[in-house]
């Protein structure tokens, strides 16, 4: 019946109904499939400009945890001044980067690498749990932030570059015979990343994750929706974008590939209300993770990648028996 009625329609008619649907749907929607998606992109992936994703102010002011942990780090920075010295390296892939490193006479090195936003000023806060274990500290700007060189950050691929950089200095320049990996977050997955490489280091010696998630993709899509964004198309530019870049496919890759080839001593440190590495994905991560020595440290309580402010004595208390397994 409904075909009937439009064939009796006259042309005017149809052609006015096809141009109404034309500018109220179509042409409106153009720019969710093709704009926006790019601007979205760009706004997770690149530094736009120089004050972007800086070393001058945490990344989200109005969280009062993370205020708490940042000018808990400013605090260890000013109290470890005399220890403190400033390092440029070179990538493998030719960028620049810039950190802190913080001698105490260890022959053991922790490199710090934080999540996206975040500069070697936030892996302070983490480091603070090494200097109470008396292990040397490198805290890294990555890649896109901070001092360091980059537009396009690594999407916690990428930056393993920059953490064997990192492990080669310490090494070559400053004699370290032993590193351990620490990573929040994005940070997790670039350790992991390093980790599962065939040709990591052997001075590497293990590794903790805080909040590690399963894939990129899977973290992706928590947040955007949960600042109200439509998922879907952005999320397939930004696959597309990383593909691009890296060669790297954040739905079909990520820490949940990489933990099957890693054979290191590695603690997993992860909440059960975590909003954005899913307990039962960090479950999975755990499950598939090939070392033998391995250990799974769940937090009842506590925001993601921000669980060493909710049990302070507890996450040291982990760190330092972890160090303490290779003096």
């Amino acid at each position: 019946m409904d075909l009937l009625i439009y064939a009796s329609m006259p042309t005017w008619a149809i052609w006015t109904i096809v141009i109404v649907l034309l500018v109220t749907i179509v042409l409106p929607g153009i720019p969710m499939l093709f704009v926006v998606p790019g601007v979205v992109t760009k706004i997770i992936l690149a530094r736009t400009k120089p004050t972007k994703f800086s070393r001058d102010e945490p990344s989200d002011r109005k969280n009062e945890d993370m205020l708490y942990m940042w000018n808990e780090a400013l605090k260890f920075r000013e109290q470890n001044k005399d220890k403190e010295e400033e390092v440029s390296l070179v990538t493998e892939d030719g960028l620049h980067l810039k950190g802190l490193y913080y001698d105490y006479g260890s022959d053991i090195a922790v490199i710090i690498m934080p999540g996206r936003p975040e500069t070697c000023i936030y892996s302070l806060y983490y480091g603070i749990s090494y200097a109470n274990a008396g292990v040397n500290i490198m805290s890294i700007d990555p890649r896109a932030h901070g001092l360091s060189e980059g537009y396009w950050t690594g999407c916690g691929y990428q930056e393993q570059y920059d953490i064997l950089a990192c492990a080669k200095w310490l090494h070559d320049v400053k004699g370290i015979k032993k590193i351990i990996l620490h990573g929040i977050c994005v940070g997790s997955s670039a350790v992991a990343h390093t980790a599962a490489r065939a040709d990591c280091p052997d001075y590497i010696i293990g590794i903790i994750t805080d909040g590690l998630y399963a894939t990129y993709w899977d973290s992706l899509k928590i947040r955007i929706r949960k600042n109200g964004g439509m998922v879907y198309p952005g999320i397939w530019a930004f696959r597309r974008k990383i593909k691009k870049l890296y060669d790297y496919d954040i739905k079909t890759n990520g820490p949940i590939v990489a933990v099957k080839d890693i054979h290191l001593p590695m603690i997993m440190i992860a909440s059960k209300e975590d909003i954005y590495s899913l307990p039962a994905r960090t479950q999975e991560l755990y499950n598939a993770l090939a070392s033998k020595d391995k250990r799974l440290e769940w937090w009842e309580h506590g925001a993601h990648s921000h669980l060493r402010s909710y049990d302070t004595a507890r996450y040291d208390t982990i760190v330092k028996e972890f160090v303490d397994r290779f003096r």
